[in-house]
């Protein structure tokens, strides 16, 4: 939601099926393949790991890195708070990603669930 709206705000365009269909599909942000190949090593393949953070910096520089390990750790984080507590997304929030969800197919997973 965050990603979109400060797209938005700048006047240009994302692919935000690239979060299901990873690289491929072009998201149209720079970079977009070696950040998609950073997230995939390190939450499914951890043995890619050194490789994909080297084309991170490659591409985008050392500081690029630093902001997207950042951005995995903390998603990893609040994911995990959030399904430990069994957190309910709130009907403000279910309102205004009504639409991103329903692109993305998250109402289809298992945890997707609105507060009652």
């Amino acid at each position: 939601m965050m990603l979109r709206g400060s797209i938005e705000q700048r006047g240009e365009a994302v692919e935000l099926r690239t979060i299901i269909a990873g690289a491929d599909i072009d998201s149209g942000i720079k970079g977009s393949a070696v950040l998609v190949g950073l997230v995939e090593a390190a939450l499914k393949n951890p043995a890619e790991l050194a490789s994909a953070r080297a084309a991170l910096v490659d591409v985008l520089g050392v500081p690029a890195l630093v902001d997207a390990a950042g951005v995995i750790g903390n998603f990893q984080r609040m994911v995990r708070i959030a399904d430990a507590t069994g957190i309910p997304v709130d009907t403000a929030t279910a309102a205004v990603t009504a639409d991103i969800r329903e692109e993305l197919g998250l109402n289809a997973f298992v945890s997707a669930r609105l507060e009652t």
